[in-house]
């Protein structure tokens, strides 16, 4: 069974609201997109991308 969900931004970083729901769903996996910057974009403003790879509990499964 797979849910789809669309989430409003109500923290700072989306990848934030991202872990929060995967916690409070108690997902077992997380398939998203996947869309890289420029290293200087990156380092400015962060990636979304790669702080989930870094700090997600479950499973990544990223599209690009």
């Amino acid at each position: 069974k797979v849910e789809i969900d669309v989430l409003a931004k109500t923290l700072p970083r989306v990848s934030d609201v991202l872990l929060r729901h995967v916690r409070d769903m108690d997902a077992d996996m997380v398939v998203m997109g996947a869309y890289g910057h420029s290293r200087f974009r990156e380092a400015i403003f962060g990636g979304a991308t790669r702080y989930m790879l870094e700090q997600a509990s479950v499973p990544v499964f990223m599209a690009h």
